[in-house]
């Protein structure tokens, strides 16, 4: 494929395997998304058909404004949330705003408007937008978010685009743009079934996520007729004691141990086991897109397997970023940037707010971000191309590359 750099090393995103493209173009995330969400009175069975005329941009909108271009897009975010929201909010802001200097000045008109973190104060947010004319809508980040925006912005006709990882709130019409674990999760499975793996213990937090993991560990496993132990266990030091004491007389049985939440529990249960003395040599360790967060320089996680995002693309945007606000980007930024790049390519395509149709959203050949490729979904979610990574001496190596294109046989 050709791609058309400009000196700035910025990429457009851009459908892939069009014949004449444009310029080119999981952290936390479950934690800070997969709120419960709370419907508001939205019809689950209503869905976005072709893209009706919003009203004439009105002059003046409520929020922070950058661009000029003619269509408004209204980004949602939770600026003033408390915790990490506002952090959050921040990285997604940045991101966006990046993106639109890149390539969308004269092309769009971003609104940032503050949802406090709120369900209430975002679908106040979104009918504001909707009354000001905006065209589409990216965000929110929290999935009750999601869900009170949605029940303004699908009867409006009006696309969303959102951050949250709560599958639940999905739909067409409402698309996620984040990583989703079961995606995450079928990668990983999936390469370690072809690596001849076929007994599996997984770790699994007692939450939605862990509910979620268990669901996508059972369809993929079972279906290739693999074995697998869930061991369950709440997020305190002495739960994770004692599920560690009921594997420790199942690690005998198994080849490879499944263990996806970041941060500091994989370093934990693998310290655990030693402490114990239980035999984990020879055993494959997997983890997630959440290892980003976790110390791989644990001997104990010496060539653990984790599907990751396709960071080929990332570190040119990562270093601009730098550059431009001091610090260095995580996800949320590459989101917030790859959520505007997309809302501009479709703009460009077709001259005005007529691209956030179904036929133009849900490409089956999908888009190339600085994330690596994705594409929507008609039931709302984002399938992601992911690349696995191996632990070497404590750093991350890539094993397997993410795939450049998907397959022309849709989803």
């Amino acid at each position: 494929m050709s791609v058309l750099v400009r000196p700035a090393m910025a990429r457009r995103i851009w459908s892939v395997g069009l014949v004449r493209p444009f310029a080119v173009l999981l952290v936390g995330l479950v934690a800070l998304s997969a709120c419960q969400s709370s419907n508001l009175g939205v019809d689950r069975n209503t869905v976005l058909g072709s893209q009706p005329a919003p009203t004439a941009p009105t002059p003046n909108p409520n929020g922070e404004v950058f661009g000029n271009g003619a269509v408004r897009i209204s980004l949602l975010l939770p600026k003033t949330a408390p915790g990490n929201g506002a952090a959050v909010a921040q990285e997604l802001r940045n991101g966006a705003l990046l993106a639109l200097q890149d390539f969308g000045q004269d092309t769009i008109q971003i609104v940032i408007k503050d949802t406090v973190g709120q369900a209430a104060g975002a679908q106040a947010a979104a009918n504001e937008a909707v009354l000001e004319g905006s065209s589409a809508i990216l965000g929110p980040v929290f999935s009750a978010s999601v869900s009170a925006a949605s029940a303004i912005t699908l009867p409006a006709g009006r696309t969303m685009i959102a951050f949250s990882t709560d599958t639940t709130v999905a739909r067409r019409g409402v698309y996620l743009l984040s990583f989703t674990p079961q995606d995450d999760t079928r990668r990983v499975l999936n390469f370690a079934l072809s690596q001849g793996k076929r007994s599996f213990l997984a770790f699994l937090p007692t939450s939605s996520e862990g509910t979620i993991r268990e669901g996508i560990l059972r369809q993929v496993l079972g279906a290739s007729g693999a074995n697998l132990q869930v061991i369950k266990y709440e997020r305190s030091n002495e739960s994770i004691e004692q599920a560690v004491q009921k594997a420790a007389a199942q690690l005998e049985s198994v080849d490879t141990i499944y263990i996806p939440e970041g941060g500091q529990i994989p370093n934990v249960i693998m310290q655990d086991f030693r402490r114990i003395s239980a035999k984990t040599v020879g055993k494959v360790v997997l983890g997630s897109g959440l290892w980003e967060t976790v110390k791989l320089d644990d001997p104990m996680l010496e060539n653990a397997i984790y599907p990751g995002r396709d960071l080929a693309n990332f570190e040119s945007f990562s270093s601009r970023y730098e550059n431009a606000n001091g610090v260095k980007p995580g996800v949320w930024a590459g989101l917030g940037y790859d959520a505007v790049t997309l809302t501009i390519e479709l703009v460009r395509q077709t001259g005005n707010f007529s691209g956030f149709t179904q036929a133009m959203l849900e490409n089956p050949r999908g888009f190339t971000g600085i994330n690596g490729i994705f594409r929507l979904r008609p039931d709302g979610t984002a399938e992601r191309g992911l690349a696995i990574y191996r632990v070497l001496e404590g750093r991350p190596d890539l094993l397997s590359p993410a795939p450049k294109s998907f397959s022309r046989s849709g989803f």
